[in-house]
């Protein structure tokens, strides 16, 4: 997910200790029978501050911010474990009865929801609400429909959506519960797909116009009021029902302030008018706050790069992509783009998925860069280098201008407005030749990476998200066949991790860092009962007091 896909989302996210031990263990979920909370751990109120949401519907939004309060509100028919560590990229069943059988084609998907589900307002979830949900996404234009276009009949719908119009690959019987997907051609990473908020089923002919908090849920959360920019509150579904792996949750209320200034936000907990924000604190502010607070740092699966053009001289020389990996002193940009804040990386994968296996190709070697740059014969070649105007992207791009220059490239660094930035880096008629790019995950799967950003297969000429316009028989054979895997099993993860290995040899990218963003508690919270699930971050379900 690019910003100019959507809003940068903080997401895919396992806690590390910033001078505190890290609990290990989570608590225990609610019991199952009684709708009242009767676990220990239950509280009145979590009081949290985010800086800001796009949307609360289910078909529109977008943000880690959003989804960090709808997965609690909006169930999908698969979902992820409410658990730290790396157990929490793991699918289970949500609505659904437990996972589905798949065909030995990949296409077809058969599901059963569970018996006695109901919405917040007290009405029956049937099978239908879901087909429902994915026609809303096309009537809606919703932001997440790219992602449901290789269900059978789902093209043709997209053309003409109507209310009464039909998606023929989706099969259900509100009778039995049961759910049938068909598939156009296979998608290895559908599981994934449907555990995306923009699939949680919604009541049957609801409006396809943005309606945010106000669509009855299906989570242990509800929304009971949103006061646009300012505020939202959540309260808990007196219908839900808690299974193994999605709890009652502890919080009986969560009330958000949305505050946009970071200094604001966290002197707000500091001051005990709230318990938790996810305000980027101020690198000069973090050992204050970690003396007047709890402190959390999480790692998010995301990945900032710089790109190169392989068809643009330069770098349609392999040499100079090379000279330019081992030119960055990556450990350096941390402490120069973050304050410290940042892991350095070689690797386009983030170290959060099991596919991920650590890529130490261009160890930081300046004098072999301005010998590589000699070879290439590109001693003075002229480098526009293209950045977008925030502060990350101008201050890494302006570092990385001056690099090229120390090896050898006549570089000059031209910023463009935020709104443009990725539209024109991605039309071919720029040529543009290098630049600033950044990658957070839609969803936890390979193919969101390398699919998006690195097929040869998937280059347009306009708003091509392969900035690179990197294209390679072997990487492009092999990440199709993997489209076709619809299970990341060991083999499969290994057979990824080649294929990253293998681009990265030929060095579009040089990867430079892994961004980790600090959560913010009031020493009301005790340290034990911050828990941080992987995909969604804090897990406000399992806070307690």
């Amino acid at each position: 997910m690019t910003g100019k896909r959507r809003w940068g989302w903080l997401l895919g996210v396992v806690a590390i200790a910033a001078g505190l031990s890290m609990m290990a263990a989570a608590f225990s979920a609610a019991g199952t029978k009684s709708r009242t909370p009767s676990n220990p751990q239950a509280f009145p109120k979590l009081r949290a501050v985010l800086d800001t949401i796009d949307y609360l519907d289910p078909q529109q939004a977008y943000t880690g911010q959003s989804w960090w309060a709808m997965w609690d509100v909006y169930e999908t028919l698969l979902t992820y474990q409410h658990v730290t560590g790396a157990a929490g990229y793991k699918l289970v069943p949500g609505l659904a009865q437990s996972l589905p059988t798949i065909s030995k084609n990949g296409k077809v998907y058969h599901f059963k929801l569970r018996k006695g589900l109901k919405y917040s307002n007290g009405h029956k979830v049937v099978a239908s609400d879901f087909k429902w949900a994915i026609k809303r996404g096309f009537l809606a234009t919703g932001q997440g429909v790219g992602f449901y276009t290789d269900i059978a009949g789902a093209a043709a719908y997209a053309a003409h959506p109507t209310p009464n119009g039909n998606i023929s690959g989706i099969i259900t019987n509100n009778k039995t519960g049961s759910i049938t997907i068909k598939l156009a051609t296979p998608r290895g990473d559908f599981l994934t797909i449907l555990a995306l908020i923009f699939a949680a089923p919604v009541p049957g002919g609801t409006a396809p116009d943005i309606q945010n908090g106000t669509i009855p849920a299906t989570g242990p959360y509800m929304f009971k009021s949103y006061d646009p920019n300012h505020s939202f509150v959540m309260v808990r579904n007196k219908y839900f029902k808690p299974t193994k792996y999605i709890p009652r949750g502890n919080p009986n209320e969560v009330d958000v302030s949305l505050v946009g200034d970071a200094d604001t936000a966290t002197q707000m907990v500091i001051n005990g008018q709230a318990d938790y924000s996810n305000a980027a604190i101020p690198p000069d502010r973090i050992t204050n706050a970690k003396s007047k607070g709890r402190l959390v740092l999480r790692k998010t699966a995301n990945t900032y790069y710089f790109w190169m053009n392989i068809n643009e001289p330069p770098f349609n020389k392999l040499k100079v992509r090379q000279a330019v990996n081992y030119a960055i002193d990556r450990k350096k940009m941390q402490t120069l783009i973050w304050g410290g804040l940042g892991l350095p990386t070689q690797n386009v994968l983030p170290p959060t998925y099991p596919s991920y296996r650590k890529l130490n190709l261009y160890p930081y070697n300046l004098a072999k860069a301005k010998q590589l740059i000699n070879q290439a014969g590109a001693n003075g070649a002229k480098v526009t280098v293209w950045a977008r105007q925030v502060s990350d992207s101008v201050d890494s791009a302006t570092y990385y201008t001056s690099v090229l220059n120390s090896i050898g490239l006549n570089a000059t660094l031209t910023t463009l407005p935020k709104s443009t930035y990725y539209t024109t880096i991605g039309n071919k008629a720029t040529h543009a030749q290098t630049g600033w790019a950044r990658w957070l995950e839609d969803y936890p799967h390979p193919l969101d990476w390398f699919d998006v950003l690195l097929n040869g297969n998937r280059i347009t000429d306009q708003d091509n998200n392969n900035y690179a316009w990197y294209t390679n028989k072997t990487t492009n054979k092999e990440i199709e066949a993997l489209k076709k895997a619809p299970v990341l099993t060991p083999a499969v993860n290994a057979r990824w991790a080649k294929v990253e290995k293998q681009i990265m040899q030929q060095a579009p990218w040089a990867p430079w860092s892994n961004r980790v963003f600090p959560e913010f508690f009031n020493k009301s919270i005790p340290l034990k009962c911050i828990h941080v699930q992987r995909l969604y971050g804090i897990d406000l379900a399992r806070l307690c007091k």
